[in-house]
């Protein structure tokens, strides 16, 4: 394939498939800080010289670059000898006591590479940046971006600064997620609601003793039927704060003069019977 052509039907672009890459296993701690920092530097790899009278390359170290909160503070070693002399030489720091200075991340890695024997791996990267809203559902641009070569774990030094780290994790990871607080006072959970104008109004009417005296049924009648000239269809409640008269009485009349809606458009309203009512679109 002399040129990379868009994905059709399932097809994978193999351009670079003689391509050798390595499979290399890292930290979680530092492929989190990768994440991070997508699209910057991130570190140097540093392959030493090969040794003479050795067919193995030479000794392959990573180190991270300074990215102000990922500053390393920690100590690292540049051989197996004074590592394994700053092991001994340290005091040991109890699981239950927090390090006074900052616990930072390592700033240099070591690369221990292995062959690939019996296997056939390879990498596959998949593009969306061309679906657009469509991402989640589809897949995108598919290519071979090489074969596994080589397979290689990127381990930290054995330093002081990367066992106190690793006891700050153990011991922020053995925190409870949900914790008991004591309060000194009860927390209200109720809170007064302001009273509205009606309720307040009804509330004086009850402490004053007023009650709705029923009027003489001419006159009730009347203030009704002058209620139904402006609309067609009531309720109960409505007619009776209109004519200021019990509801029980309202409701006694009204099934003299009107009719009960039991069935939508005008469920539970009154209107006029047919031969009281007289609309101009009747």
């Amino acid at each position: 394939m002399g040129k990379r052509s868009s994905v059709q039907n399932g097809v994978v672009d193999c351009e670079l498939g003689k391509r050798g890459v390595w499979l290399v296993k890292v930290p979680r701690y530092l492929s989190e800080q990768w994440e991070k920092q997508q699209g910057s530097d991130v570190g140097r790899l540093e392959i030493a010289p090969r040794v003479p009278g050795r067919g193995a390359s030479g000794e392959v170290i990573f180190r991270s670059t300074d990215h102000g909160d990922f500053a390393s503070g920690a100590q690292s070693s540049s051989s197996a000898a004074s590592s394994s002399s700053a092991m001994n030489g340290m005091n040991p720091v109890p699981l239950g006591k927090r390090p006074s200075e900052s616990t930072q991340t390592p700033k240099e890695h070591r690369f221990v590479i292995g062959d690939i024997k019996n296997q056939t791996m390879a990498v596959i990267s998949e593009d969306k940046t061309s679906l657009g809203a469509d991402a989640e559902i589809k897949s995108g641009r598919l290519c071979l971006e090489g074969r596994v070569v080589k397979r290689a774990e990127c381990r930290p030094p054995a330093s002081l600064g990367y066992l106190k780290m690793k006891i700050s994790q153990i011991e922020k990871s053995g925190q409870p997620k949900r914790q008991i607080q004591q309060i000194d006072k009860a927390e209200v959970k109720f809170k007064p609601v302001a009273i509205h104008a009606e309720d307040m109004a009804r509330e004086k009417a009850k402490k004053e003793g007023i009650k709705a005296v029923r009027a003489d049924k001419d006159k009730v009648v009347s203030m009704l039927f002058q209620a139904f000239e402006k609309h067609q269809y009531y309720r109960l409640i409505d007619l009776q704060k209109l004519t200021n008269q019990p509801p029980g009485y309202i409701k006694e009349i009204l099934n003299e003069i009107a009719t009960y809606n039991t069935a939508p458009p005008h469920k539970s309203m009154w209107e006029l019977k047919s031969e009281y009512r007289h609309y101009k679109n009747e």
